[in-house]
């Protein structure tokens, strides 16, 4: 959609029904997210509180376990590859849904700097509507009103992780 408007403010081609059809193509892909967020709702939810779950119990062996043989420290290897490959895997979907928001945004900005000729009061008003409707509503892949796939959630499980993390070693210490 951002190359389309370039391409069209380059060429002196933007048009209200252009316009039109870039906001039909913002809705379309608004409802996919939507439909991506309903249908893996579940299964997402149920991913975060394993990863959180596992993240957890993983990194508190890790951490506790002392005096090992050459099996232990292998042991110990690939259970922080699994750490860092589980965290990666949420990070990775993070960031994807981050970049449908950072295209939209930068869509936002090439409609701002778009030339529009004063007279053309119909253009004005669809290129006004479109950045209006980026700016105000971003968006966003939710879970339900459970979670919504951002920056925010990855800082919400590392904050689990390590507040859970600091029971266990207290209730490991407390133990000994």
């Amino acid at each position: 959609i951002r190359t389309s408007i370039i391409y069209s403010m380059k060429r002196d081609r933007l048009t209200s029904q252009r316009v039109k059809s870039w906001r039909q193509l913002v809705h379309l892909i608004r409802v996919q997210a939507g439909f991506v967020g309903d249908l893996q709702k579940c299964h997402q939810l149920m991913l975060f509180i394993g990863s959180i779950i596992l993240i957890t119990g993983l990194t508190f062996l890790i951490l506790t376990v002392t005096n090992v043989g050459e099996t232990g420290r292998f042991f110990v290897i690939m259970q922080s590859s699994y750490v860092l490959l589980v965290a990666g895997r949420i990070y990775l979907k993070i960031y994807v849904a981050n970049s449908i928001s950072h295209e939209e945004s930068l869509i936002a900005r090439e409609l701002i700097l778009a030339n529009i000729p004063k007279n053309e009061f119909s253009l004005q008003l669809e290129v006004k509507f479109l950045h209006d409707i980026i700016k105000q509503k971003p968006c966003l892949i939710k879970f339900g009103s459970y979670a919504t796939l951002n920056k925010g959630l990855i800082l919400g499980i590392g904050s689990q992780v390590v507040t859970y993390l600091i029971v266990l070693m207290q209730f490991s210490q407390s133990q000994t």
